[in-house]
């Protein structure tokens, strides 16, 4: 992002925000995707040329409809750090959309930002949205993020078994979901709109 522009957090929360999903961060957002950490973490096995990362987010940023897209903002400093991006990509027919959330920065991870950026995105699936369940996979042996959905309104629903590599071993895929009526605490977004009324 560049020094001029501005830094958009559309909704806050104590620890992490949601902004815009931004061409200015592209590069960035390469970065991240190509940290081992998180290479491990997609069960992906090789990495991605910045080109075709580049000519990806063109593709993205042109279908609005189907996908919410945010930058995840680490708010524990003094001004809002970009540090991840978190997805929803949505089925209109069934109003339900797989979550999917990356962060990249490794001092951002452990702090509880990935857990409340997962939680504003549910705030934003189930209140403007209008999603009825929102679901994902998680590899099995990725214990912190299990924890960390769980704490952000997921639950368990099952195992895809033998579906994924953990550092070379072949493990299951955890399938989570979240539905609107189990959306723990007070909506930030409710509390936005309520506000400008």
């Amino acid at each position: 992002m560049s020094e001029q522009a501005e830094t958009i957090v559309w909704i806050r929360g104590e620890r992490a925000g949601l902004g815009p999903f931004s061409g200015d961060l592209v590069d960035q957002y390469w970065r991240w995707e190509q940290d081992p950490a998180v290479l491990v973490g997609y069960g992906r096995q090789t990495p991605d040329s910045l080109e075709n990362r580049r000519e990806g987010y063109q593709h993205q940023a042109r279908g609005t409809d189907d996908q919410l897209r945010f930058t995840v903002f680490d708010l524990t400093g003094e001004k809002p750090v970009p540090v991840g991006t978190a997805t929803v990509l949505i089925d209109h027919h069934v109003r339900v959309g797989e979550f999917i959330i990356q962060l990249g920065e490794a001092a951002s991870r452990g702090k509880g930002i990935g857990t409340e950026a997962a939680r504003l995105t549910l705030d934003y699936a189930f209140h403007i949205a209008n999603l009825q369940c929102v679901h994902l996979s998680v590899l099995a042996p990725n214990t912190a993020a299990i924890r960390a959905y769980e704490k952000a309104g997921f639950r368990m629903i099952g195992e895809r078994r033998r579906s994924g590599y953990w550092l070379g071993e072949r493990v299951g895929e955890v399938l989570m979901d979240a539905i609107p009526e189990d959306f723990p605490g007070e909506s930030v977004v409710k509390a936005i709109v309520e506000r400008s009324l």
